[in-house]
């Protein structure tokens, strides 16, 4: 219990930041009014009752467009789309069809390959609708906090060629890149080691023991081997797609070295990208109002370079 109290607090600390997207890049009204936009709420596109998706559609919208798919956050056990609500009308007021999804939380029987293999099948569902209404997608932007932001990239970065939609860019907020960082497991503000450890099992479906993460013994460099291949960082190629990094320098849930990391490696691969560091802030990124109008200025700035 005590950790879901934890998870509340962090992120209900970071929603505000979707809250208002895109609000300050709105066009001026225009003289009639515009179509209203077509929403889809709580639309199922699987058999578990966690698989859920919004979708909206702006009400001009024809032929071929851009997506942008939010992705929440929450450890990978917590959270909700519904805090995408105000953002996904935001942008489809910009022109963007815009979607949010629930996904399957991890567990004992629910790994990190079911997480993505759920992302693939929302996005087959909201290019269906969107055909259904008219509107072909061909790019999709992925963005989400935490466990949001780490599935946007490592969907993004792993399983681009089998993607519905191809992904062309992903804005990652205060996401882990490296989930076998020693950090990461074994000085976590959400828990401690035995728990991390727990939810890396889970993310893996690989059990090992404590003993064995300490000692490196039994299953441990299968587990290590599962944790890499399931971490952005160690996918980043010459075809990486643009990324935008926000991370805290004050994290101490997910470890700026995380970001840092990746800032590098995409910077060695010649992946475009930009990094805002927010050096006031932990993983709730609210203590650097300067860097979250820039997280917000260069969202909006990459959908309009990729999804065009």
């Amino acid at each position: 219990m005590a950790v879901i109290q934890r998870l509340i607090a962090f992120f209900m600390s970071i929603i505000a930041f979707f809250a208002g997207l895109f609000q300050s890049g709105k066009k001026p009204a225009e003289p009639t009014p515009a179509p209203a936009v077509r929403t889809f709420y709580d639309v199922s596109y699987g058999t578990e009752t966690r698989q859920m998706l919004d979708l909206v559609l702006p009400g001009d919208a024809a032929g071929a467009r851009g997506l942008i798919l939010f992705i929440h956050g929450g450890a990978w056990i917590f959270g909700n789309k519904d805090q995408y609500r105000s953002a996904l009308q935001s942008a489809a007021d910009l022109g963007y069809a815009a979607a949010a999804i629930n996904y399957r939380y991890l567990s004992d029987s629910v790994h990190m390959d079911l997480l993505m293999a759920d992302v693939g099948t929302a996005l087959t569902k909201v290019a269906a609708m969107a055909r259904a209404e008219g509107v072909t997608l061909k790019k999709v932007l992925l963005t989400g906090t935490s466990a949001g932001a780490h599935m946007s990239l490592l969907y993004a970065y792993k399983y681009a060629e089998l993607s519905p939609i191809a992904p062309a860019a992903v804005v990652s907020y205060c996401g882990p890149t490296d989930v076998c960082h020693p950090d990461f497991i074994e000085r976590n503000q959400l828990g401690d080691e035995a728990m991390m450890l727990g939810l890396m099992n889970q993310l893996t479906g690989i059990p090992i023991t404590q003993a064995e993460y300490e000692n490196r013994t039994g299953q441990y460099a299968a587990w290590e081997a599962r944790l890499r291949d399931y971490s952005p960082l160690y996918h980043v190629n010459g075809s990486t797609v643009p990324t935008v990094l926000g991370h805290g320098q004050q994290d101490t849930v997910v470890p700026f070295e995380n970001a840092a990391a990746l800032d590098a490696a995409l910077t060695a691969a010649g992946v475009p990208h930009d990094f805002v560091v927010f050096p006031n802030s932990g993983h709730g990124l609210d203590a650097d109002p300067d860097a979250s109008s820039r997280m917000t200025a260069l969202l909006q700035s990459y959908a309009e370079t990729y999804l065009r």
